[in-house]
């Protein structure tokens, strides 16, 4: 399937995809259902429009992958279909203010 390619080569790419349109942080949790309605939208995006069985698919498939890079990481889990994110560039900022100090 041409689409896993599109994703394995540009999963950055998807990543910052998810990341603007779903709450994608570094050690935040990732679902396999918010992986699917991204791909459908990405590839929507790109003109190409996919049905949510092949979504499913592409989501496993991906979250596989990515999890061999060490980006996923695998939460233990009855259906094995969550995961940490482990992406720094994805940390959150600093909530504390300018000239503050902890305490």
């Amino acid at each position: 399937m041409k689409e896993l390619k599109v994703l394995q080569d540009n999963w950055q790419d998807f990543l910052k995809f998810m990341k603007n349109h779903y709450p994608l942080y570094h050690l935040s949790n990732v679902f396999v259902r918010d992986i699917e309605y991204a791909i459908i939208d990405y590839f929507l995006n790109k003109g190409t429009k996919l049905s949510f069985s092949e979504a499913e698919y592409l989501a496993q498939k991906f979250a596989e992958f990515m999890a061999e890079k060490g980006i996923f990481k695998p939460i233990k889990n009855e259906y094995n279909r969550v995961w940490t994110l482990n992406y720094p560039e994805f940390k959150k900022p600093s909530v504390q203010k300018t000239g503050e100090t902890k305490t």
